[in-house]
């Protein structure tokens, strides 16, 4: 039987565990911070700890190996891949994203995803399997060492859709947080979602601190749906009223995402589809060009005359909106490229 990975746990699951072992649960902080913050790789590494509990733990906990990374280095603006390979032999991809002040890590929550997109590499290749909180802490590490920088922010917006994999992504979040490991803060970090709404509830009603982005990427029912087959399950109606719900109870915005595609989506008329469905909601509308992903994939990425456009509109009508520009499309790393070197 494989013993559980001790760096999964939060800190005060491991007081429980260290309790259970017969010894103080405050002796927790020390074996957290030795972990997270000092990010021993091994038991016998435990400074300050004593060798009866360093035993105890090794003896009913494991501690997996940190992942293999591979990097990638874009030309056109020096954004970084990240290509992690864990000890089971599963893939997954993060992003470094290096802006004007600031450093954004991107996270993936998943080896691949079951969501489907048909526009997005990571959807074609189908859920592998949901990543474990060691193994998204083990991201955000990489993502520092390898910026040679602190991180600024992190957005799980990398491969899988996180809130299919709450639990874990949650647990990672708190490990993150917590003040006696990483202690990056709540408020730095975006989760995003396709529109899962049960779990936007549930964020909704909890004391986290991150904030929300929904990929709404068409303002259109019916091209949703083919676009998104998540949206057969959760409509734009229920998903709209989930993110005002968030808005309601958190007094945050909710950040939207609208993908970009030629003479798909980017006209005046889908401008005010989407001004109907937002405009009276606290929120910020992120712009995003369609990034070639699967090779068979029937679409093409939106113009920047339409697109700015596009803005104006929504502008005028009092919606704050960015026009991102994409980076790391020549090494695969731009929003729906990541499919883990497959």
């Amino acid at each position: 039987m494989t013993k559980p990975d001790i760096r999964d746990f939060t800190r005060q699951e491991l007081a429980g565990a260290i309790t259970a072992l017969g010894e103080k649960g405050t002796k927790a902080d020390r074996v957290f911070n030795c972990l997270h913050k000092k990010g021993v790789a091994t038991f016998e590494a435990m400074s300050g700890v004593r060798p009866e509990l360093v035993k105890k733990l090794q003896d009913k906990y494991s501690l997996a190996a940190f992942p293999k990374v591979e990097k990638l280095v874009s030309k056109l603006d020096g954004t970084i891949k990240l290509l992690l390979t864990f000890p089971d032999g599963a893939r997954a991809e993060s992003v470094i994203l290096f802006n004007k002040n600031t450093v954004s890590a991107c996270i993936s929550s998943q080896v691949g995803c079951a969501c489907g997109c048909t526009f997005c590499a990571t959807g074609a290749l189908g859920l592998k399997r949901d990543l474990k909180p060691a193994e998204i802490i083990a991201q955000f590490v990489a993502c520092r060492r390898e910026a040679g920088k602190p991180i600024d922010s992190v957005v799980f917006m990398g491969m899988g859709e996180p809130f299919l994999n709450w639990a874990k992504v949650k647990k990672a979040i708190m490990i993150l947080s917590d003040n006696k490991g990483h202690n990056f803060p709540q408020s730095s970090i975006t989760v995003s979602t396709v529109g899962v709404v049960p779990v936007i509830r549930e964020l909704a009603d909890s004391h986290m601190g991150v904030r929300l982005a929904v990929s709404l990427i068409t303002a259109d029912e019916a091209q949703r749906a083919e676009l998104a087959p998540m949206s057969r399950k959760y409509d734009l109606r229920q998903v709209i009223g989930a993110a005002r719900y968030y808005g309601d109870r958190t007094k945050k915005s909710v950040f939207f995402e609208y993908i970009f595609f030629d003479g798909l989506n980017d006209s005046p008329e889908y401008a005010q589809k989407l001004l109907a469905l937002i405009k009276d909601l606290n929120c910020k509308v992120n712009l995003i060009m369609y990034n070639p992903g699967p090779a068979a994939a029937p679409y093409t990425p939106g113009r920047i005359e339409k697109a700015k456009e596009f803005q104006k509109i929504l502008v005028e009508a009092g919606i704050r909106t960015h026009l991102r520009r994409e980076k790391g499309s020549d090494i695969a790393a731009a929003c729906g490229q990541l499919a883990a070197g497959a």
